[in-house]
């Protein structure tokens, strides 16, 4: 295992607790009683605390929607997994040598938890204002490559998950048009209730236009309840 103090060189924080950042990297694998499980759960919601805040205050002009989609993107696997990568957390990990020689050291998941363990370990060690500070040093490109123009599917499927809804649904509904020019209509749905229909050159072209007049159509219901004084 690599030395911790070259990993704290690397987060920009030094720890007062070494045994937390040891606890951090150390893989159930190895021991169950001392691994960064519990730092995981911790992490997760300590980090996308980090990214809301610092969203909030670096997106002003947008609004909760795409706050949310840039969140998402941001706090998922692959963002963690990517960052971990990039401090070669791996190769600080302790775990089992079975464990390593099956990939352990470079697996998605693995790297991604102790991601969160970390950020956890800075949490605990020096509070709230040291670990979103490291959040956004180390976000900091991850930032600068959200993009809140999702495809239209994305960003109905991201809107409904916030709302605690499951996942939108596609259906092709019709079709015209000579076969070297064919148009298709395609009609969203949401726990069975139609959002939206819409035409296009190509199935996934349709589903995109329903996808966008669906997002629409939810934007418009929730401004006009909000408004409605009944």
């Amino acid at each position: 295992m690599a030395g911790l103090k070259t990993l704290e060189e690397k987060l920009g924080y030094a720890f007062r607790d070494s045994a937390l950042l040891e606890r951090a990297l150390t893989h159930a694998s190895l021991t169950q009683r001392v691994s960064n499980q519990r730092l995981e759960f911790l992490g997760d919601a300590v980090l996308e605390l980090c990214v809301s805040a610092m969203l909030y205050h670096q997106k002003a002009k947008d609004d909760e929607g795409s706050l949310t989609r840039r969140r998402q993107q941001l706090v998922c696997e692959g963002a963690l997994f990517r960052v971990a990568q990039g401090l070669s957390l791996g190769s600080y990990l302790r775990m089992q040598p079975e464990m390593e020689r099956a990939g352990g050291r470079s697996h998605r998941g693995i790297l991604a938890d102790a991601m969160e363990a970390v950020i956890a370990a800075v949490y605990l060690d020096g509070g709230m204002e040291k670990a979103c500070g490291m959040v956004e040093r180390l976000w900091t490109q991850l930032m600068r490559e959200a993009d809140t123009a999702l495809d239209a599917k994305g960003a109905l499927q991201a809107y409904l998950q916030g709302l605690g809804k499951p996942q939108p649904e596609y259906e092709l509904t019709a079709q015209d048009g000579p076969p070297h020019k064919r148009s298709f209509e395609s009609a969203v749905y949401t726990q069975g209730q139609e959002l939206a229909r819409a035409w296009g050159s190509s199935i996934k072209a349709a589903q995109q236009s329903a996808a966008e007049k669906g997002l629409e159509a939810l934007k418009k219901k929730k401004q006009t309840n909000e408004t409605d004084p009944a």
